[in-house]
């Protein structure tokens, strides 16, 4: 597949959503917002933490619209701090 910029690194293309999120992390619940999702992966905007560690698995409770949330295993791929202007 054609990579969305040239200093993309993702093969597939990022759509913008706002979708409450959870996540369980063993048996701690964070909540969140997934800005964006593609077919390989999810960005989902959480207040600071350090429980989110790169390579670790959790379950992600995903709410869209008036389905029930949908239940998936997330890797954490990325866990950086946003940082403000």
């Amino acid at each position: 597949m054609a990579r969305t910029t040239e200093n993309e690194r993702r093969e597939d293309a990022r759509t913008a959503v706002s979708w409450p999120v959870r996540l369980w992390v063993d048996e701690q619940l964070l909540v969140g917002e997934a800005l964006d999702v593609s077919a390989q992966g999810l960005c989902v905007l959480t207040a600071p933490t350090e429980a989110l560690k790169r390579g670790a698995s959790h379950r992600i409770d995903v709410m869209v619209g008036a389905e029930p949330p949908m239940a998936l295993p997330g890797e954490v791929r990325h866990a950086e701090r946003l940082r403000l202007p």
